[in-house]
């Protein structure tokens, strides 16, 4: 996916040991991101280059208080540029047939197997900027502003795409009627 053809420095020591606790603690949280926002990518592909780009410059990534922002923003860039390369027709079809809780983790959904996958098909099916705000929300338990700030968007368009969302939601699995 990347140039990796520059020479890069072995991490060692603290970094190291700093790389493993961030790969730890924000991994999961960046290939939830990717794997519900962008479908059609590989997601283990995408957040492997992202932590290695993260790599590129450590000392960034080890003293920001802001690591998982900071690694969800190189993954959304990685994807937008990986989706401006394929065909139109592959961008627009989401794999529907998929299994919605296939490789999710228990504590990120709810625990009532039937419901969790009612609700991630129901997420599946939202509109893509609804979709993302949805999934870093609830996955990346981003706060709205820093949803925008990620998405380059004013805080009241996030507000009113979850509205949107949340209302979509819903209407699709019989929690409110349309009027």
């Amino acid at each position: 996916m990347g140039d990796r053809s520059a020479v890069i420095k072995p991490l060692k020591g603290a970094e190291r040991a700093a790389l493993d606790r961030i790969v730890r603690d924000a991994g999961p949280r960046v290939y939830a991101y990717v794997r519900r926002v962008f479908p059609n990518l590989d997601a283990e592909e995408i957040v492997s280059e992202t932590f290695f780009r993260a790599t590129r410059n450590m000392k960034t990534l080890m003293m920001t208080e802001r690591r998982v922002f900071y690694l969800l923003a190189i993954a959304r860039n990685l994807c937008r540029d990986g989706l401006r390369r394929r065909r139109p027709d592959l961008i627009a079809n989401t794999e529907l047939d998929r299994r919605p809780d296939e490789d999710a983790r228990p504590d990120e959904v709810l625990d009532d197997p039937e419901l969790r996958r009612s609700l991630l098909a129901a997420i599946a099916q939202l509109p893509d900027a609804q979709r993302e705000i949805v999934v870093l929300r609830l996955s990346s338990e981003l706060r709205f502003e820093q949803i925008a700030e990620l998405l380059h968007v004013p805080l009241g368009t996030v507000l009113s795409r979850m509205h949107a969302a949340t209302r979509r939601l819903s209407i699709r699995l019989g929690c409110f009627h349309e009027p």
